[in-house]
């Protein structure tokens, strides 16, 4: 009689851990989302360039972070059988599963957004319309967030073309991200049912 197909113990065992550690991480996304959208300082044309100046060093600060991170993996891979190209390229991957794709959104949201401060910045009167004559961080967060889910806001529009070039880079990267993300449910649900095939076969052998 044939066996129905069944998840491996161990991964079955590891589920509820990573179902928590996402859904901290995404409690801690919606809080700064949270924070970001509700405190929100005004901005003006000599607070962006203070905020764009911490906000560079701190994307900065971070890259330099996650090399470091990145090197320390490749040191502890054990992959003798592969090129160092492809063993770099597996250590960023295993570094980008570390930090989980929900805090890797807010950066992305938080790099455009002062992408679109600088814009403003350069051009305050005609970059954007819809905004406020002294616009808040958020204004800037929440165009950046729409944007990158391919719906750019109706209430804030870019204007200029320095805006309008940022705006479709970002719905092309966007769009290439939300590909990405989508795809890891696919090759998580293609390793579980291997998973699941080779212990159904076991099971059925014995």
């Amino acid at each position: 009689m044939r066996r129905g197909l069944s998840f491996q113990p161990a991964a079955a065992a590891r589920l509820p851990g990573h179902l928590r550690a996402g859904a901290l991480r995404l409690l801690a996304a919606c809080l700064a989302i949270w924070a970001l959208g509700m405190l929100s300082p005004e901005i003006d044309e000599d607070t962006a360039v203070v905020v764009l100046v911490v906000g560079w060093s701190v994307i900065g600060a971070g890259v330099l972070v996650f090399f470091m991170g990145t090197q320390r993996v490749l040191a502890r891979l054990d992959v003798p059988l592969l090129g160092p190209s492809v063993a770099r390229a597996a250590a960023v991957f295993v570094a980008l599963r570390r930090i989980g794709l929900v805090l890797l959104a807010v950066a992305f949201f938080l790099f455009w957004t002062l992408i679109y401060i600088g814009v403003w910045r350069s051009h305050p009167e005609g970059a954007f319309k819809g905004l406020e004559h002294t616009p808040t961080f958020s204004d800037f967060f929440y165009y950046s967030v729409s944007t990158a889910f391919v719906s750019p806001p109706g209430d804030i529009i870019a204007a200029s073309k320095g805006a309008r070039t940022a705006t479709m880079i970002e719905l092309l990267t966007g769009t290439a991200a939300l590909a990405a993300y989508l795809g890891s449910f696919l090759d998580f649900g293609m390793g579980a049912a291997e998973a699941a095939q080779e212990h159904g076969a076991t099971t059925s052998e014995e």
